[in-house]
């Protein structure tokens, strides 16, 4: 396996093709809103997207109420990170691990958050140095926001 990280600056849609469906119906509409304020990084297998992530400085419309309510943190310097994927393939590679060490590396002193849905994530996080901020109330679609700083 010859994997690079690079920002994409292409054609984003390559980088959509990997999503799951219900987040691309989500995030491809609506990329001429974001395209100016984000930035697309990926992981590579020779040509071959295999990983990849979304970086943005500003708020999405796809933000939860939950989420929305930590929106002062852009404010705080902090970007927000979504729509972090690894092909199915490729799991168990350790390749979002290397995904975000990648992007800590081009940006060393960048604060980062991000929401996750899904609470057995929030050990692979905590494991990359993100840190449990808030944990919504709400029990039927549960959110927990994590934080990064260097």
């Amino acid at each position: 396996m010859d994997i690079q990280f690079s920002k994409l600056t292409e054609n984003s849609n390559h980088f959509f093709e990997i999503l799951p469906i219900e987040w691309r119906h989500f995030i491809a509409p609506n990329w001429n809103l974001y395209k100016n304020k984000s930035s697309i990084y990926v992981i590579k297998d020779g040509d071959e997207i295999i990983a990849g992530g979304i970086v943005f400085s500003e708020k999405i419309n796809e933000m939860t109420p939950f989420e929305n309510s930590f929106e002062y943190l852009f404010k705080e310097g902090y970007l927000y990170l979504g729509y972090i994927w690894v092909v199915e393939q490729h799991r168990n590679k350790k390749l979002a691990s290397k995904w975000l060490s990648y992007l800590k590396i081009q940006n060393p002193l960048q604060n980062y958050w991000l929401t996750i849905e899904e609470e057995e994530l929030k050990h692979f996080y905590e494991k990359n140095d993100f840190k449990l901020i808030a944990e919504s109330e709400d029990t039927d679609s549960k959110e927990w926001i994590l934080t990064y700083t260097p």
